[in-house]
């Protein structure tokens, strides 16, 4: 820190001068007064000169060690401040030539005053800062506040920030002004020195040089950071035709180079009306993504500018001679500043100059903002890059539709020639069950007319051997000289034997004509060929029948289960719904029998909301889970070659499901068992 010089108490003699000499007679008093003063000038001057090299070489140091614009501005404020012992020292900055703002970008403060870092001043109502740009000195003002000429943004600025004393001067290089450096005294009014100006004006000549550095490197910067953005853009419309990221990325990208507060894509629907599908904001400004706006201003003449290749750059929406419907329609999206450039997808027609499919529009909302050419330049070749992503993607839409429409064709057509197949399996199933019923109703009528005349003759049988029992017996009553020889004919043909046990024979063979009876029943109940219609039955003899004809196979260690509810009469295909028991039933015995221990099937039928439900459920080798959505698939079976057609449990779904509106699912576990569960409505 450099305090601000002082006079000496004392004279501090010139290097050279002579020391007073008694000896000779001349007296201390003779020593000029005017020679003690220059003398103390010289060396104030000389330590200004020191303060100042020491300054700017600061400063130069700063310089050196970073390109940051922000970084050397403030610790020249700093050091400025500490030197000059003010209240503030800022450091405006005119970001381009047609700015019509400065911006703070360097600031210190030994107070507790008002911040002024990142505050824009007009030069256009600031008298103070337009005298600075047309002159090349210093100008240094006392009473601040007086100063003529200043409009009303300024004043209140100036009322804010507390500016009581002030002393600037404009940085020029090459003799364009770049920057204003003020040093301001906030506690009282402060009279400038020529000293204190002369730093100043040092100091500005070198932070003009730095100023003019840090933009240079900026612009190399931002330009490096473009190039990167046209890259990404490119290289993602190469690595891939998903529109929607590569308009999103574009967006961002954008967004956060341009420093700006919203970019959005308007894509054209129909009659200028359309809607954002992209956006990228900066809080608090609201969201307008997805929007429908209907812009009743937009014409068919801007549409044929855009068409063209119009780039329009609206630095300020009020005044820059748009239609006042327009400038309403703008504000009520809160932007202030516009930057907007069209995409273009052209077209295959000649002499056609493309479709406009929408627009690329990035919003300042804060405050007016002045569009660099530079800025539009790079929204047009991205304006470019989108319309090439967009057409490419469209193409590749179209020929992913394509392909698909092909592949969903292909598909179709398989999954109709699988169902050909599978309904002329079914078919061929269905003409075997047909005709194995038929066989069956067949034998069971032969079998019943033959069992018929036995069962009625028994009858008989049992009356005809009454009557010659007794015969034998008034025979032996009646002559008793014949009683010998009957007793011996007895004896030696064991009447008394056959009289016990000729009743018993004969009411054993009544109880196997009567099996044979039920199980011809049993036969025709379950081919039931004279019920091929929907008609009212019972589940629960549908399930009996199906059992009677698995007897046979109910055996080693086999146990049924039956836990039967009441059951309304359903209307249904009875022979079908027989066969889907038969078919889960056989599945159930040949799992337990696989498995190669005892077990069980259960059966549960009830009734319930309108429903009926049936469930068959095994302690045999259970279903992995893997094979569980494909068991009833047409021609999928785990059983090996010839010992199952895999049409099983497909027919099964295909009479429970599609003919009678049903449904039927699978439970499984491996090396538990497996329940199916069907559901038939009672109603439809």
């Amino acid at each position: 820190m450099f305090p601000i010089v002082q006079a000496p108490q004392c004279p501090w003699p010139r290097l050279g001068s002579r020391l007073p000499d008694t000896e000779n007679g001349i007296s201390a008093d003779q020593i000029s007064l005017a020679e003690i003063e220059k003398e103390q000038n010289l060396i104030v001057q000389l330590q200004q000169q020191v303060q100042l090299s020491n300054l700017l070489n600061q400063i130069n140091n700063e310089i050196g060690r970073t390109l940051d614009l922000e970084e050397v501005l403030m610790s020249a404020c700093r050091l400025l401040g500490e030197v000059l012992q003010c209240s503030r020292v800022s450091i405006l900055v005119k970001e381009s030539e047609t700015e019509e703002t400065l911006i703070t970008r360097g600031e210190y403060s030994d107070g507790d005053y008002p911040v002024q870092l990142g505050m824009k001043v007009p030069i256009a109502d600031n008298s103070h800062i337009q005298t600075l740009i047309n002159q090349d000195s210093p100008l240094a003002v006392t009473k601040f506040a007086n100063f003529p000429g200043f409009g009303e943004e300024t004043r209140e600025i100036v009322k804010v920030l507390g500016i009581r004393s002030m002393l600037a001067i404009a940085t020029r290089y090459q003799g364009r002004v770049n920057g204003i450096i003020g040093l301001q005294q906030c506690d009282r009014e402060r009279e400038w020195t020529e000293w204190e100006q002369e730093l100043i004006a040092g100091v500005g000549s070198q932070l003009a040089i730095a100023i003019n550095q840090a933009k240079l490197y900026a612009e190399t910067r931002h330009q490096a950071e473009r190039e990167s953005l046209l890259r990404l853009v490119s290289n993602q419309i190469r690595s891939t035709l998903d529109i929607k990221t590569i308009l999103q990325t574009a967006v961002r990208e954008v967004r956060q180079l341009l420093n700006t507060d919203r970019v959005v894509i308007y894509q054209f629907l129909d009659d200028f009306q359309g809607e954002i599908v992209v956006e990228d904001l900066m809080i608090p400004w609201p969201s307008i993504f997805g929007d429908s706006i209907t812009d009743n201003c937009f014409s068919q003449e801007y549409a044929q500018h855009y068409l063209e290749g119009r780039v329009r750059a609206i630095n300020d929406i009020e005044n820059a001679g748009l239609d006042q419907c327009h400038v309403n329609f703008l504000k009520a999206l809160q932007v202030k500043s516009n930057l907007i450039v069209p995409i273009v997808i052209s077209t295959n027609d000649r002499g056609s100059s493309g479709i406009l499919w929408g627009l690329m529009i990035a919003q300042h909302c804060q405050d007016i903002r002045h569009w660099q050419l530079s800025e539009t330049e790079l929204l047009r070749q991205l304006g470019e890059q989108m319309a090439i992503a967009i057409q490419q993607a469209e193409l590749y839409s179209k020929v992913q539709e394509a392909a698909v429409k092909s592949q969903d064709q292909a598909q179709k057509l398989q999954a109709t020639l699988e169902e050909l197949r599978s309904t002329q399996q079914q078919l061929i199933q269905s003409e075997k069950m047909t005709s194995l019923g038929q066989m069956v109703a067949g034998v069971a009528h032969e079998i019943n007319n033959a069992n018929n005349f036995i069962h009625v003759n028994l009858f008989h049988a049992q009356e005809y051997a009454n009557t010659f029992i007794e015969a034998i017996d008034l025979v032996a009553k009646s002559c008793p000289e014949a009683a010998p020889t009957l007793r011996k004919i007895g004896e030696e043909l064991e009447l008394d034997y056959i009289k016990e046990d000729f009743p018993k024979l004969l009411s054993s063979m009544r109880e196997g004509s009567d099996r044979i009876r039920s199980i011809v029943t049993t036969l025709r109940n379950f081919s039931r060929l004279d019920e091929s219609e929907f008609k009212p039955a019972n589940l629960n003899q549908g399930l009996e029948s199906s059992l009677a004809m698995l007897q046979n196979r109910l055996k080693n260690g086999i146990k049924i289960h039956k836990e039967y509810g009441e059951l309304p009469l359903i209307e249904c295909n009875a022979a079908q719904l027989n066969q889907v028991f038969f078919h889960l039933l056989q599945n159930a015995l040949d799992a337990i029998l696989a498995s190669g221990k005892p077990g069980i099937i259960n059966i549960r039928t009830e009734s319930a909301d309108n429903l009926l439900t049936i469930s068959i459920r095994d302690t045999g080798v259970g279903i992995s889970p893997e094979i569980q959505n494909k068991i009833f698939d047409p021609f999928f079976t785990t059983k090996p070659v010839g010992k199952g057609t895999g049409l099983g449990l497909s027919i099964c779904y295909q009479t429970i499901v599609k003919d009678h509106g049903g449904t039927i699912r699978c439970q499984s576990q491996v090396g538990e068992g497996t329940e199916f569960i069907l559901q038939l409505p009672l109603s439809t």
